[in-house]
């Protein structure tokens, strides 16, 4: 009788369902149904379980049940620091690696305007840091007096995840929750100028999401379903990402070494790079210190849900060219995938020509780049992750797992982020696809797993 492992994915556009053989991690069934937002999306996730459960072998047994989730674009963040590129991007990274996107960006003291924008991104959660421990404790305990006057005058529900200067703790802990805040306490994700310590925020983030923003979406049933954990789906991809560039030696699984995994979706480009953070011994870095694991989201580069705004962002006049159409036409395009995201054809010339770009400009903004020295011209200073070195670059989403020609579509994303100057990965890079659109489950049975993750994901990729 063999055992199942049954993993749903909850998209902002399509529910997808995979059900796995452990602890062989044999693809015995995959199925896909459109997301139901409106009706609650249980209801497109049971359809999921119900066609897996149908399709599996007989007399199989179901081991393992586990869920992800984006649905709605994902978890939103407004992230506030000290100064943007200090804590401000120590905020940035924890919300990012969580599995959050991040709406809002403020450093040093919150002015009357940024309270405002900050209401309009309408976050589920306020990452509020700044200082490093014992540091600067004005700005933080201000900014927390600030959003403490503001909820008083009108409701920010959102939970705010305090983790900025310790000499600050408390009192900003105390303000925040006179009014009305619920607060979760982490650690400082910048205790020392040159320190990074993001992975306490990250699993408060991870924490609340589980708590209190999927109840109040209403995927609860789901929660109570998934008896294998629920997680945000970009940090169930970055897991994935993880444990394919890190491999398991003990258990004979190899390592892919530095490894970049983008994945494309309706509501945003996800790009995580495993590795690439040490410069090479004749570059200095400057600016913080790049984190190993690494996880940025585009949310003006998807296919479905932000097209019109990807469209913006890509430039509609450059996306006509490559048509070879109008700016106009892209424009209407764009807007009517907008406005039926369950559009999905595999000879789609739009699609190929968005995904081509979303990823080459995903790609520029994640990686770092180099900048020579005014002073001493044979100084070059790095600037974020160098991946040029990268051994694997992975391509995952519904436009690479749909498409005949994901290999040159992935080929040529990569060609045209490399004009750009960035350091993205380079042209010794083996490209992969998962063409099972299996990623998720990977992260999701990698921990638990792990050798039924490492053979899905090697067949998926199509790799020995």
């Amino acid at each position: 009788m063999p055992n199942l492992a049954l993993l749903i994915d909850v998209g902002s556009t399509w529910t997808k369902g995979v059900a796995v053989t452990l602890p062989e991690g044999r693809l015995a069934w995959r199925c896909q149904h459109p997301t139901t937002l409106a009706e609650g999306i249980m209801r497109g996730a049971q359809a999921v379980i119900d066609e897996l459960q149908r399709n599996v072998p007989a007399g199989s047994s179901v081991a393992f049940r586990a869920a992800t989730s984006s649905a709605a674009g994902g978890l939103r963040v407004a992230a506030i620091g000290l100064v943007p590129d200090l804590t401000g991007l120590a905020a940035r990274q924890a919300s990012l690696g969580a599995g959050a996107r991040v709406v809002f960006t403020g450093a040093y003291a919150l002015a009357d305007d940024e309270i405002a924008a900050l209401r309009v991104a309408r976050p589920d959660i306020i990452l509020l840091s700044g200082g490093t421990d014992g540091g600067n404790s004005e700005v933080i305990t201000g900014n927390a007096q600030k959003l403490a006057e503001a909820n008083k005058a009108e409701v920010i529900s959102a939970t705010v995840v305090l983790a900025g200067n310790k000499s600050a703790r408390s009192a900003c802990e105390a303000v925040l929750r006179s009014a009305g805040f619920e607060v979760v306490v982490a650690h400082n994700v910048l205790p020392t100028i040159n320190e990074l310590k993001v992975e306490s925020a990250q699993a408060a983030i991870r924490d609340v999401f589980l708590e209190r923003i999927v109840h109040a979406r209403g995927i609860d049933d789901l929660r109570a379903w998934a008896t294998g954990g629920l997680a945000p789906t970009p940090r169930a991809v970055l897991d994935a990402a993880a444990f394919l560039a890190d491999g398991a030696p003990a258990m004979g699984i190899m390592a892919m070494g530095t490894t970049v995994l983008v994945d494309i979706g309706g509501a945003t480009t996800d790009v995580h790079s495993i590795g690439g953070e040490v410069p090479p011994a004749d570059t200095v870095l400057r600016g913080l210190p790049e984190p190993h694991v690494k996880r940025t989201v585009e949310g003006d580069l998807g296919l479905r849900v932000s097209a019109s705004a990807a469209a913006d962002a890509l430039g509609a006049e450059a996306l006509s060219a490559s048509l070879g159409t109008s700016a106009e036409h892209v424009i209407a395009e764009a807007q009517r995938r907008v406005d039926q995201p369950d559009t999905l054809k595999e000879e789609d010339h739009f699609d190929r020509a968005l995904a081509i770009a979303a990823v080459a400009e995903a790609l520029n903004r994640h990686a770092g780049h180099l900048e020579q020295s005014p002073l001493a011209r044979d100084t070059w200073f790095q600037i974020g992750k160098d991946l040029r070195g990268a051994q694997v670059v992975i391509a995952s989403g519904g436009v690479f797992a749909a498409r005949p020609d994901a290999d040159e579509l992935l080929a040529l994303a990569l060609t045209a982020a490399r004009k750009q100057g960035r350091l993205v990965p380079g042209e010794a890079a083996t490209q992969l696809i998962d063409r099972d659109y299996v990623m998720f489950a990977v992260g999701l049975l990698a921990k638990s797993w792990p050798q039924a993750a490492a053979a899905l994901a090697t067949t998926s990729l199509r790799i020995a």
